[in-house]
């Protein structure tokens, strides 16, 4: 259950935290922090490198089955497809890039979890 909360905030691009505060203020401008819990998305130095793995293993899942699917149903000629799927690499990607950063830092969140700053503000005040 808790999974499937951090994909479905990764993939609506939110706060892997909160799930309220947006990731990015643009397409390729990330927030340094949240606007809702204040939490700063980037952990340390050099954190969203991991995003990478997601980008490149998403990109050449969906390409190997979209080739392998289109050629053996005779769709297009292999040339063809060879040209389609090196669009499909450089374009892909760069679509698909905030939502790398998303899954990445979701999936930090599922693995090494942060507490939500603003619960435990509330926590100290009701003690």
């Amino acid at each position: 259950m808790r999974a499937l909360k951090m994909l479905i905030r990764s993939l609506r691009l939110r706060c892997c935290v909160c799930g309220r505060g947006k990731m990015f203020r643009r397409w390729w401008m990330m927030h340094e922090s949240c606007q809702k819990c204040g939490i700063a998305f980037e952990r340390e130095r050099g954190f969203f490198l991991g995003s990478i793995y997601f980008n490149y293993g998403i990109t050449a899942f969906s390409l190997t089955a979209f080739y392998m699917a289109a050629y053996f149903s005779k769709l297009a000629e292999n040339r063809v497809l060879l040209y389609y799927g090196v669009a499909y690499v450089v374009l892909f990607p760069v679509f698909f890039h905030p939502f790398a950063r998303s899954l990445w830092s979701g999936f930090d969140q599922l693995f090494d979890p942060r507490e939500n700053p603003s619960n435990t503000e509330s926590n100290y005040e009701s003690k």
